[in-house]
């Protein structure tokens, strides 16, 4: 009967790790097409850019465009897209993605008060969130309490020198 129970555990294990595995792919590989598609959409027109659905986000979108920050933003949204559909440097791109999914989910909660909006706001939210914690195991070493002293080691490791 305990092996039944550990066979049962381990193919449980399997199956929820496997499915898991599928569903942070999935979201990722959405989530980076969307935030690629809406970045392009930003410099080549496939539709005409939304400009907020309140008169606050009408203002904060267009100054945003005025001061040409919303370039930047839409130029990370596509550098961050192409890293996600390209399963590269996927760590790194949910971090630099998560400033960003927060703004507009903030500005979608905030400033329009309509469904669709609220849903926007959860789901990128949501969606930045499941590929974050696809890749927990990365982010994990930078929350430790007593970091230590400052040291040169990340720098060797990352230009090949860590074994001189």
């Amino acid at each position: 009967m305990a092996s039944t129970r550990v066979e049962t555990a381990a193919y449980t294990d399997l199956g929820g790790e496997r499915g898991f595995r599928f569903l942070a792919y999935a979201v990722q590989f959405f989530f980076g097409g969307w935030f690629l598609y809406n970045g392009l959409n930003f410099f080549v027109t496939f539709f005409p850019q939304p400009s907020g659905s309140s008169g606050l986000s009408h203002e904060l979108i267009h100054a945003l465009i005025d001061t040409k920050l919303f370039a930047v933003v839409k130029g990370l949204e596509i550098v961050t897209g192409i890293a996600f559909l390209a399963n590269r440097f996927v760590p790194l791109a949910v971090v630099a993605a998560f400033p960003i999914s927060f703004s507009i989910a903030h500005l979608n909660l905030i400033a329009n008060n309509d469904l669709f909006s609220h849903v926007v706001a959860f789901l990128v939210i949501a969606l930045n969130g499941v590929i974050g914690l696809g890749h927990l195991d990365k982010f994990l070493p930078m929350l430790v309490r007593r970091n230590g002293d400052p040291s040169l080691s990340g720098l060797k490791t990352l230009f090949g020198s860590a074994h001189q």
